[in-house]
Order: C-alpha cells, then structure tokens, then sequence
C-alpha cells in the first residue's frame, strides 16, 4: 500500500468499524452524561464533564459555514491531545515518531464519525487546537449531550461531533 492511500483507508476503516454504543439511535434527551474513551491507551476511561474540567481548559471563537450561512461561537472545553494526554496513547519507543501513526476515531451517538490524526493534533508535530467542548457561548451543552469535538480549521465544521458516545485511539499499522 503506498503511504498516500494509507489516510483513505484509515478513514473507510473508520466508517465501516463504528463502535457499539453509537450504533444506536441519537439520543433521546437527555443524552448519556458521559462517553468513553479505549483503545491504544494506558488507562481506558469514561469522560463527563466534571473530568473535562479537570483538565486545561480552552477557549476558542470558531466560525464555520452551516446550514448555508456563516456561525461564530464560543467554545469552552479541553483539548483533545491533553485528554489523550491523560489516559496515556500508546507508543512504541523503538518506532520512532510513532505517533504518527495513530488515529482518533471520534463517534457520535447518531454514529457519525470524524477521524483525526495524533500527528495533527500533537503540539510537536501540527499543533492542531480541536477541541473537547462542553460550553458553547458560555453555556452548558443541555440535552446536546455532555461533549462535542470541535476542529476550529475546518471550514464547514465536518468534523464537528455533536454527542460524543467514544473517543478510540487506534495504531494505523495494526
């Protein structure tokens, strides 16, 4: 496989693979108040919003193209590489620069699916700022679940994932 396909096939992977827990239905509000993260990492962990707290907290004022007119917001939360931070990616010491090959699956519970790279949101490699939001303009999410990622690069918020039901860290070379 040529190293260029390898993202596309991450990424049908991701489609084709989406975890139990989203498969069903978006929820009825309220939403679960909690998601899980698992996968390549040290310590497993369910999130709610009072450990998203916990961590660092961010604020950015993203504006993105929705249901054909411009939207500026707010948003409050943790970044995703400091909560991945905390339940420790796994990493190969022998590989070097194996983050890099590690992805994120992000699934809503509707099942959408959003895929990131570690390596764009590792500060030592493309620093990327995506955010675990549980605020936006200063208010709780309500029914809308307890999280949602937010990619403030992206222009039309495509990778926006509302509901957060998991987070999956997974080794591209498995």
């Amino acid at each position: 496989m040529k190293v260029r396909s390898f993202p596309a096939a991450l990424l049908l992977l991701a489609v084709t693979a989406v975890p139990t827990l989203a498969q069903s239905s978006a929820c009825s509000p309220p939403c679960p108040p909690f998601f899980r993260v698992f996968g390549e990492v040290r310590t497993p962990k369910m999130f709610d919003v009072r450990a998203l707290r916990k961590l660092p907290d961010t604020n950015e004022n993203v504006t993105y193209f929705a249901a054909g007119s411009i939207e500026s917001h707010a948003f409050t939360g943790a970044l995703l590489w400091d909560l991945l931070q905390s339940v420790g990616i796994i990493v190969d010491p022998a590989i070097k620069n194996d983050i890099l090959r590690k992805t994120i699956v992000v699934t809503g519970t509707d099942g959408y699916v959003a895929v990131f790279t570690a390596g764009e949101i590792a500060p030592n490699f493309g620093g990327n700022q995506v955010l675990v939001a549980y605020e936006v303009d200063g208010q709780p999410l309500g029914t809308e679940g307890p999280a949602e990622i937010v990619a403030p690069g992206d222009k039309a918020g495509g990778r926006f994932v509302h509901n957060i039901a998991t987070i999956e860290v997974r080794d591209g070379a498995k």
